[in-house]
């Protein structure tokens, strides 16, 4: 399920607290029971990727700051397994405004509308994609890693959740864990993570920048699976407090709901785009841009350098790309300063390129390139033809130099 930005960042933030609201409280009075919650997650996972027809999954996150809503997002993400066919609904109100992204995608479809535009983008491809259902991640090699790490991480918090067996099969595990019942180290990987996010470089006004005393006061969930052993549904909610720059408190609730449902009677249809206005394009192949000689040309980019306080405009990145093939793309790449930061040149100033396609969809491809000092470097190159940009990198490149700001897009120059 594709999510939006703001619903991405609802989850990093709560990778470290929300880590005991899905697994540690699962269990938490037995083995059996914990090894249960394990086993419903492997098995709805398994199911939904190779059982279930069609089904909804839903995900619901609340951020709270001292009891008032400061986000709230929704995805629903609706699965048809047989007509290899899903539509995804997103839907972020933050600071009172409502944001919404819609997607849907088949064998030989895709269309998105975002509410910013007044424009639905549709591409159809050629040939057919086989791959739009996820694979189930239990069965990659990686999974066994994963779950040993988890099992380490709870520990000995399995002592802390009530366990119930329904009559009719279905068993609801839930539970709590308060300040002093979580480890101290769990507690400080975690206050060091909300801090960061909570450092107000990556939210509005409308966020608090918490700044010190940020603990996990408590976390507490409960998850329901049915009589055949599928999680149905499970909640997670954390408390955190700490104090901004100005000495407040804050307790920030986070409250996240996941369920899955509608199995074998969910519908998945194409949308109706009459009276739209539909922009569309053509892909030979899955994720293949439509004509990539679109990007032969040249683009550039201002170098940013901070002096006195401000920024300033010190000279230009200019990008070329003088020929794409199916194979590879040929460039020249230099960088043109003015007279007075001459000095904040480097060594990397001018050069020129040749980068092969990593995949046949033609969009990033890797070069290698050699420095005046012998030091032979590895670049990356992108064409995103979403955004009209192309994304131009170079490894250990001294960003920073000379307080110089580094800027990898490059927008074409149009007349």
């Amino acid at each position: 399920m594709k999510m939006k930005k703001k619903t991405a960042i609802i989850a990093s933030f709560t990778v470290g607290t929300l880590l005991f609201a899905t697994t540690a409280f699962a269990d938490i009075a037995s083995k059996s029971g914990y090894e249960q919650l394990k086993d419903s997650v492997k098995l709805v996972s398994a199911k939904a990727t190779g059982e279930y027809n069609n089904y909804t999954m839903e995900m619901t996150a609340i951020i709270k700051d001292n009891g008032q809503v400061i986000i709230s997002s929704n995805a629903v993400n609706k699965v048809d397994r047989i007509k290899n066919a899903q539509e995804s609904n997103n839907t972020n109100v933050e600071a009172g405004k409502t944001s919404t992204y819609y997607n849907y995608n088949d064998s030989k479809t895709s269309i998105n509308i975002d509410q910013r535009s007044d424009k639905v983008y549709v591409t159809e491809y050629n040939e057919e994609r086989e791959h739009i259902i996820p694979d189930d991640p239990f069965a990659e090699e990686e999974a066994a890693d994963v779950e040993r790490i988890i099992d380490a991480v709870v520990g000995s918090l399995k002592d802390h959740v009530i366990v119930n067996e329904n009559p009719d099969g279905t068993i609801v595990l839930s539970g709590s864990l308060s300040e002093m019942q979580i480890p101290a180290l769990v507690n400080a990987v975690s206050s060091l993570s909300l801090k960061q996010q909570f450092d107000g470089r990556n939210q509005n006004n409308s966020w608090p920048h918490l700044t010190k005393d940020i603990t996990v006061k408590e976390v507490s969930g409960s998850a329901n699976v049915k009589e055949d052993g599928a999680l149905e549904r499970i909640l997670g909610t954390a408390t955190v407090t700490g104090k901004d720059a100005n000495g407040q408190n804050h307790d920030i609730t986070i409250e996240i709901l996941g369920s899955i449902k509608d199995v074998n009677s969910t519908v998945v249809a194409k949308p109706d785009l009459t009276g739209k206005e539909v922009i569309k394009q053509y892909a030979n192949a899955p994720n293949e841009i439509n004509n990539p000689q679109k990007f032969v040309g040249t683009f550039k980019n201002d170098i940013i350098i901070e002096k006195e306080g401000k920024f300033v405009k010190a000279g230009e990145r200019i990008l070329e790309l003088t020929q794409i093939d199916t194979n590879s793309i040929t460039g020249n790449y230099k960088e043109v300063y003015k007279p007075e930061f001459a000095d904040s040149a480097n060594q990397m100033e001018a050069f020129s390129f040749k980068a092969t396609f990593n995949e046949k969809s033609m969009r990033d491809a890797n070069f290698d390139i050699s420095t005046g000092n012998n030091d032979n470097r590895r670049g990356y190159i992108y064409l995103d033809d979403y955004a009209g940009k192309v994304n131009f990198n170079v490894d250990s490149y001294d960003r920073g130099m000379n307080g110089i700001m580094f800027d990898s897009n490059f927008s074409p120059v149009l007349e």
